[in-house]
């Protein structure tokens, strides 16, 4: 695909899409989430959705919530080094994953990045703006790239926040499926509307998402 081509999706990655929905919501969301707070709120059509990162499983995870919520399709910006390292990943990060090389921001990437964001038309877009996977506990700093995925998309924002996934996995450590059983939770924070976000500058665009992130976790402030 070219990245000035839109994102299209056929009926049957959508049927596929529901049926991994349904597998994740019942052997991954119902027996780690201990609450999930907010999703009932997002606004109704297509939305950006912004996360932190701590582990490939978060994408499994946000998969399950969007098929109870009623919100599938979507499409996920991710490392394609990440994703396709392993023939589970690749199987995993299919019918879900619009996959770019990590590396110097140039051309070729903006016109990526141009590209995923136009895809809302079609789908639900979740990013992981951090750009890599981190603690789990705080929110590293935003890529720039997300100021123009924004740009086009021009959607509610949904910030989310994962919390306690490094009990379950890290990008390091060891899956722990024991120890993390009823303990996650998934707040989505109040959405951002396009009038509230648009006429922010590069510059400060990515520290504005990242204060959205932390904010959508209870009682957090920094």
């Amino acid at each position: 695909m070219e990245a000035s081509e839109p994102v299209k999706i056929s009926r049957g990655v959508k049927l596929l899409q529901h049926a991994i929905g349904l597998l994740f919501w019942l052997t991954l969301v119902l027996p780690y989430a201990r609450r999930v707070r907010g999703l009932d709120k997002v606004p109704p059509g297509r939305c950006l959705f912004v996360c932190n990162h701590v582990s490939l499983l978060d994408t499994l995870f946000l998969s399950g919530l969007q098929w109870r919520a009623g919100r599938l399709p979507m499409l996920v910006l991710g490392d394609k080094g990440a994703w396709n390292d392993s023939w589970t990943r690749r199987f995993l990060s299919g019918p879900f994953g619009y996959l770019l090389e990590r590396g110097k921001f140039n051309p070729r990437r903006l016109r990526e990045l141009k590209t995923f964001g136009r895809a809302v038309e079609n789908f639900q877009l979740i990013v992981f703006p951090e750009g890599t996977r981190g603690n789990g506990v705080d929110v590293a700093e935003c890529q720039p790239g997300i100021f123009y995925v924004a740009q086009e998309a021009r959607v509610a924002i949904v910030p989310v926040f994962i919390e306690n996934m490094h009990l379950l996995s890290t990008k390091l450590g060891k899956v722990h499926p024991l120890a993390a059983l009823g303990k996650l939770e998934f707040h989505f924070g109040e959405a951002i509307m396009p009038e509230n976000y648009l006429p922010l500058a590069r510059e400060e665009f990515p520290e504005f998402i990242r204060q959205k992130i932390i904010a959508a976790q209870p009682c957090k402030t920094k």
